[in-house]
């Protein structure tokens, strides 16, 4: 028998597609983790100092896990790098810089977490972003700080909720904004009482077991709705059970220790119900099919997407080193301005005093109607060029009031005449404090250019910013105690000394490092 010798011709292994997508991926990753860890530790300095945000340190490794899983089928599909995650990874980069220049940590950690699928989608394509897309957008919801701005709002539901219940069982009861008055005490729904830690962290819960038990996109649907819903209603019950066992068996068992127990212990109930109520209508489970991976390479115009991101990742952290450090903060005289009609300005009580950290220079000061010798006090608080760490207009840090002496009871927004017939919006702050209640107005100027919104503040900031324009920035607080003749009295008086207030001082852009009056004259 002939026998047939066959020989095999040595061929060098070739990397499969997914591979080099693999690899590209994780090089961008720890680019991105080395570039901006600044932006890392901030984040986490958040999550390990704010209450609210403490659960976020379960999140990527929840995320990571749900991705892991799904892992057979990003496989699936061919990587195809996409210039539209490159044209994300740029627009995202953009905002990081922005927020740097500006000092706002906000941008800075949406665009840090957001940066994650936008490398998924840079580096793997479409086919991989959709598969991944629910454990990339919980990443993204849920680990960035977003939810300061709901306290409020949660509080006043938090305030209606307890008194509609406390009438509806017969117990006697007045609600002033967000201080709710009963026989017993007088109770406030401060920032604590918002519910926004269990609101956020019953949120992010829901989101997890609605994609983990559920199939069918409505049944998903209506238990996140539910996991959003039900905390708010349980907080404002949980408040109307603190002031009902206050009025019935004594302050010494709603307050405290007492009060801490129970509200960990109704909350934690809720969520045992919450859940378990979802589980009986639970979809069952059905295993996955594993598609084989795929080994095609991605096309060479495809692949150099990838130095294109790592390039676009390590340019604006770049920039943002070769920035020349900012001038050392110029002190400003700041003087208070003349007032017709009004007899000041005269040293300001200690009973109304906001906080704001950094100021090139404030004014602090007390007038009085000649009608009436009603009082009125004016704050003011100068910023000159860009923001920056330590001299920074709008931040968390700097107050209207402070929060150690009163308590906000509402806020809205007023429209004003001041002296140039042009029409002002100002914003209303209603306190509550050991000296009485009090009317504050306030709003914000960039150059000429005033608002009462702190994001449109930080928006047109952040416009001569980029347009290499330092202008002056500058806070207006005036402030009148609420007497007997109520807020609208108060309010009235704040109005007719608005009127009366120089234009030149509702906006002004002074020169920057030189000694200034507000009124514009010389200190």
């Amino acid at each position: 028998m002939n026998s047939v010798r066959v020989v095999h011709a040595r061929t060098p292994p070739r990397l499969s597609g997914w591979t080099l997508a693999g690899a590209a991926f994780g090089i961008a990753l720890l680019a991105l983790l080395a570039c901006y860890w600044s932006t890392v530790r901030s984040l986490l300095w958040v999550w390990d100092h704010d209450g609210t945000y403490q659960y976020a340190f379960l999140i990527p490794p929840l995320s990571l896990w749900m991705a892991f899983e799904l892992r057979h089928d990003v496989r699936a599909h061919p990587p195809a790098p996409s210039a539209w995650g490159l044209l994300a990874v740029a627009g995202l980069v953009f905002v990081w810089y922005v927020g740097h220049l500006l000092d706002i940590n906000l941008p800075q950690h949406f665009a840090l977490l957001a940066l994650v699928p936008a490398l998924v989608l840079a580096c793997w394509g479409w086919s991989a972003l959709w598969v991944l897309a629910f454990p990339l957008g919980y990443l993204v919801v849920f680990a960035v700080p977003w939810g300061d701005g709901l306290v409020g709002p949660l509080q006043d539901i938090t305030a209606h909720i307890a008194v509609r219940a406390l009438e509806l069982t017969g117990t006697p009861v007045l609600l002033n904004g967000r201080e709710i008055t009963t026989p017993a005490a007088v109770w406030m729904v401060a920032d604590a009482c918002s519910g926004v830690k269990f609101f956020i962290a019953c949120g992010a819960l829901g989101c997890l077991y609605a994609y983990l038990m559920y199939q069918r996109w409505r049944k998903r649907v209506v238990f996140v709705a539910l996991a959003a819903v039900v905390p708010i209603i349980a907080n404002g019950l949980r408040v109307y059970f603190t002031i009902l066992i206050g009025d019935t068996w004594g302050l010494k068992y709603a307050t405290g220790m007492d009060h801490l127990v129970f509200g960990w212990q109704f909350f934690g109930t809720v969520l045992v119900l919450l859940l378990l109520g979802g589980w009986f209508f639970r979809d069952r489970l059905v295993a996955r099919k594993r598609c084989p991976a795929s080994i095609d390479v991605p096309a060479r115009a495809r692949r150099a997407v990838w130095p294109a991101v790592a390039v676009l990742l390590i340019a604006a952290p770049l920039a943002a080193a070769m920035l020349p450090s900012p001038d050392p903060v110029e002190k400003l005289q700041v003087a208070a301005p003349a007032v017709s009609g009004w007899r000041g300005p005269q040293a300001a009580a200690d009973d109304w005093r906001p906080v704001f950290k950094g100021a090139a220079g404030q004014v602090e000061a007390a007038y009085r109607s000649d009608t009436d010798d009603a009082v009125v006090e004016l704050f003011h608080a100068v910023y000159t060029g860009k923001p920056r760490r330590g001299h920074t207009l709008v931040t968390v840090e700097n107050q209207l009031y402070d929060s150690a002496q009163a308590h906000l009871l509402s806020s809205a927004s007023r429209q004003v005449t001041p002296s140039d017939h042009r029409s002002l919006t100002v914003g209303e702050l209603r306190l509550s404090g050991a000296t009485g209640a009090r009317l504050v107005w306030h709003w914000y100027c960039v150059g000429r250019r005033c608002t009462r919104s702190p994001m449109v503040t930080k928006l047109l900031q952040a416009w001569d910013v980029l347009r290499g324009k330092s202008s002056q920035s500058s806070v207006w607080a005036l402030s009148s105690s609420v007497d007997h003749g109520g807020a609208d009295l108060a309010r009235a008086r704040l109005h007719a000394f608005v009127q009366r207030l120089p234009v030149t001082v509702v906006a002004e852009d002074l020169p920057v490092g030189r000694e200034h009056s507000a009124a514009g004259g010389k200190p």
